[in-house]
């Protein structure tokens, strides 16, 4: 994750914050550069974005759930996504990985009085560990995180209305709402990637 990639994160959660709660959050420049897990947590969410993004499979059940509630992203717009360019499928792609470690960054910033050092720094561990419990998290008991997410999650959105439209794909109302789900879901698999490598209880 490049500064410019840090500086889009650092952004996307200033904009949702009041002044009161700016002051009182940890958002600032150098938490990214103080992060010692950057390396772990890309190979993690790497791994994690292709797996929702494969197109071979119309399966919609996705790593770390037991059932389609959240369902698989690839899985439910696979048709409409086999028409984009592959150049338009890997800025999706980044727009995913993006809202995850927004989500990440919300976590700290929001939600943890200081800076804490990493307890998992095993990267397949970490992955095992994110995945099993990557619904650990009770989005409802976040208000703040949610505002910030479901605000970062508009650029992507907009972006995969763009790409229909311009294809002449129009979604209906429930794939809509699928499409919020999930984009709310990649937000807060970033509070749960935070909390498995600080060994948090879910």
């Amino acid at each position: 994750m490049g500064k410019f990639e840090m500086g889009r994160c650092i952004t996307s959660i200033e904009a949702v914050l009041s002044e009161k709660e700016a002051k009182q959050s940890l958002l600032t420049s150098d938490i990214f550069e103080k992060q010692e897990n950057l390396k772990i947590m890309e190979y993690c969410i790497d791994k994690f974005i292709k797996a929702e993004m494969e197109l071979q499979s119309s399966s919609v059940r996705g790593v770390g759930r037991l059932t389609d509630q959240i369902p698989r992203f690839g899985g439910v717009y696979r048709k409409q996504i086999l028409h984009f360019y592959k150049e338009e499928i890997a800025e999706l792609e980044e727009l995913f990985k993006e809202l995850i470690y927004i989500g990440y960054f919300t976590h700290i910033t929001l939600y943890e009085q200081f800076l804490k050092t990493p307890v998992c720094k095993d990267q397949y561990k970490l992955y095992q560990m994110w995945i099993m419990y990557i619904l650990g998290i009770n989005p409802q008991n976040y208000p703040q995180g949610i505002r910030t997410i479901e605000k970062a999650s508009k650029k992507t959105r907009d972006y995969i209305k763009k790409q229909m439209d311009k294809l002449e794909i129009n979604l209906s109302k429930d794939e809509e709402e699928v499409l919020d789900k999930i984009l709310l879901f990649y937000g807060f698999t970033g509070f749960s990637l935070r909390r498995g490598e600080m060994g948090f209880k879910f």
